[in-house]
């Protein structure tokens, strides 16, 4: 930012103009990633809390001051939610997380690899994990590529150590790039396609002019880059990039297409709602269906018709909508 004015793409433009850009770019970009539909009579993607614990305190991230007692999914719980997905839609994205580190699952039983393999097991096409990577050693890797993972993000978000160390507070930097470095490799040495590698950079002002040399770096390694910008979690800390207010709002992504179900078994509004301030139905008691085409349609539709305002407070006051999309670098 320069005077009263900002560069959107290599453009200088005065402030109104420029604001008015960014937002229509954003817009444009959700728009074609095609996250502005209701994804109808059942989710487009469904988050498992398969565990709630995690072994990093993220700079950007809420999880280190979670409120919610942390836990494991039951295994009938889980298989449960697999089941239903199975029946009613295996083209379902299923994440393998919502808010914990799931390779903490490794050495248990069930482990994260049992439940990948169930999964896939049932038919289901597009299993996929985030992980922050300073777990994935040799086994893991080579756990993940047999139970079937068809993809795998790794949050970095950081070209240079000493701003990893800044950002994933707890991580290793030389460990966590090795473990890639080694996926990527067992992954050659199996002929295996998957899991597909995709490294994430959250775009912040500690790290935004490490980005380039970031991408550079992991494409040449064959990885495809992620880039996302800063959650605000609802609320819960500063995200400066989101410098839209709600009178301009859109619907959002997360609450029109995705489902996300706590380890036990609750489902809340979106997956910045880690504290499951509100729940719009519990799995124990309901199948997925009836909660995405109940408690969850109700949220849908205000959002759909622009009803913001008689959205439940976490949501109405959000303002994470605008952050909905990434970009994609391949080499």
């Amino acid at each position: 930012m320069i005077g009263h004015g900002l560069w959107v793409k290599n453009t200088y433009y005065p402030l109104p103009i420029a604001e008015a850009v960014m937002r229509n770019d954003i817009y444009q970009t959700q728009l074609e990633q095609g996250r502005l539909e209701d994804a109808g009579s059942f989710p487009k993607v469904i988050l498992i809390d398969t565990i709630s614990y995690c072994n990093l305190r993220c700079s950007m991230c809420v999880h280190k001051d979670m409120k919610r007692k942390k836990g494991i999914m039951p295994w009938g719980l889980f298989t449960k939610i697999i089941d239903e997905i199975a029946e009613v839609d295996k083209h379902v994205r299923v994440w393998m997380v919502f808010c914990g580190e799931a390779l903490l699952l490794k050495r248990k039983k069930p482990s994260i690899f049992d439940m990948i393999a169930y999964a896939k097991g049932k038919g289901l096409t597009d299993v996929v994990l985030n992980s922050n990577g300073n777990l994935l050693d040799h086994k893991a890797a080579k756990g993940l590529i047999e139970s079937g993972l068809d993809a795998i993000y790794i949050g970095i978000d950081a070209f240079r150590p000493e701003t990893y160390s800044k950002i994933r507070v707890g991580g290793n930097y030389g460990k966590t790039v090795k473990n890639v470095a080694n996926l990527i490799e067992l992954k050659k040495q199996m002929k295996s396609e998957h899991p597909e590698v995709f490294i994430q950079f959250v775009e912040m002002d500690i790290n935004t002019d490490e980005k380039e040399d970031f991408i550079k770096f992991w494409n040449a390694q064959g990885a495809i880059v992620k880039i996302r910008p800063k959650l605000s979690w609802a609320g819960m800390i500063n995200a400066p990039n989101l410098i839209f207010g709600n009178e301009e709002r859109w619907p959002c992504y997360w609450a029109i297409q995705a489902m996300s179900i706590t380890d036990t078994g609750k489902v809340v509004t979106c997956a910045a709602d880690l504290d499951a301030k509100y729940v719009a139905g519990d799995v124990k008691e309901e199948s997925l269906r009836e909660i995405w085409n109940g408690g969850l349609k109700k949220i849908r539709q205000l959002h759909t018709r622009k009803k913001f305002e008689d959205l439940p407070e976490i949501c109405r006051d959000c303002r994470d909508w605008q952050s909905a999309r990434a970009d994609y670098c391949k080499a």
